[in-house]
């Protein structure tokens, strides 16, 4: 497996006061650099040897899944609210991973999501008309 096919996602961390990488397919791989250069080296290796580790131990080694998208680049294809997509993969509606503060959401899971079709709206009420009984009125 080519490891240059892995997304990774870079984020400044205030609490860290260091850039952080996540490789989200590859749970728990992770590195941090004082700089994004330093960060990406970081987990260039940090993958290699969790991907090692993984052969090592007999475990399976994730496909990389494709591009991840933002909140705002998923809003705009689907055409709905960035705080809709959000409420979306909150939810669980919409398959995606919490990366730091916000979400990251696979280009496949929003093509898939944006080709479901889905209710708009809130449900419509039907009101049926019953033929009423005739009402005697007794006249006193």
């Amino acid at each position: 497996m080519n490891q240059n096919e892995y997304q990774m996602l870079i984020y400044w961390s205030d609490e860290d006061q260091a850039y952080i990488v996540e490789i989200p397919e590859l749970p728990g791989c992770m590195a941090d650099g004082k700089t994004r250069q330093e960060a990406l080296a970081n987990a260039e290796t940090i993958m290699q040897e969790w991907i090692e580790v993984a052969r090592d131990l007999g475990r399976p080694i994730p496909v990389a899944q494709g591009r991840l998208l933002t909140i705002s680049e998923a809003a705009e294809r689907l055409g709905l609210s960035v705080a809709m997509v959000r409420r979306y993969c909150a939810a669980g509606k919409l398959p995606a991973q919490k990366i730091g503060r916000d979400w990251a959401i696979r280009q496949r899971d929003v093509e898939h999501f944006a080709a479901t079709p889905r209710r708009s709206g809130r449900p419509t009420l039907r009101y049926t008309t019953q033929p009423q009984a005739a009402l005697h009125i007794a006249d006193k």
